[in-house]
Order: C-alpha cells, then structure tokens, then sequence
C-alpha cells in the first residue's frame, strides 16, 4: 500500500501554517517532525476542533502547543490488519509510518478502505443492507 501521501511539518511551525498543511493531507493531519526526521507528534483535524476552534488562540504559535504526541506508529512490515487494529483500539485516524527512527510514510483510514475496496471489490461493494441492524447511537445515521 502506499504510504507516502503525508505532510510533515516541524515543531516551530506556527499554527496558521499547520492548519495550511493539514488542509493538503487527504487523510487531515499534519505529522510534526523533529530536525533529525524523528516524529514527535501528530495535529489533526481533532486537535483542531477540541484545542482551537471556539478558544482564544494565537495563530502564529508553534503547532508543539496544540498537536498530540504521538503514541503510536508503525513500521513499513506491518500489516493492514496491524493498522486496523490500532485505529480501532486507539480511536486513530492516521498513524504514521517509522523506519530506522524516521518518518517514512503515513497510514490514514483512507488508506486503508481505499485499500480493501481496490482488493475486495467484490466483497466490499456488493454487501447487502443488513435491515436487522440496530445502531448503538443515533450519531451518523
């Protein structure tokens, strides 16, 4: 799969940048790397709307403030069930892609159903309504 659809952008980067960047991501994050090409966090489309929208903030402060560090990664040999498992457990939607200490790519949740889709046309886009179904919430529905 690729992996290589990602933005990243360093610690210093003010806020109004970052968001910039974000917006070029499919998958709605920006991964915040440090000089050396480590990953030190993650800001994403959560970030922005539980940390900045409706609160005071300055725009021209370093995206360090407000991004999420990062608690989870995954290496170029892991699998899609790998990164399945870890957005289902964790709640992610993109987790970035660690090779030898260095961002080498990005998984997005995206990625992964346009994955299955391209692999399983058959199964995935020819599956029946299911009218038995009962939600949990009423939420996207």
């Amino acid at each position: 799969m690729e992996t290589d659809d990602y933005v990243c952008i360093a610690p210093s980067t003010p806020l109004c940048k970052a968001i910039e960047a974000m917006k070029q991501d499919e998958g709605g994050c920006a991964i915040v790397c440090a000089d050396d090409g480590s990953v030190v966090g993650i800001f994403t489309e959560r970030d922005l709307l539980t940390k900045i929208i409706g609160q005071e903030t300055d725009l021209n402060a370093p995206v360090r403030n407000l991004m999420s560090p990062v608690v989870a990664t995954l290496t170029p040999e892991a699998t899609i069930g790998d990164a399945v498992a870890i957005m289902n457990d964790k709640g992610y939607r993109n987790i970035p892609v660690v090779k030898d200490g260095k961002l080498a790519g990005s998984i997005s949740v995206f990625d992964v159903i346009g994955y299955l889709a391209e692999s399983y046309p058959k199964t995935t886009m020819n599956l029946p309504p299911n009218p038995d179904q009962v939600m949990e919430t009423t939420d996207g529905g």
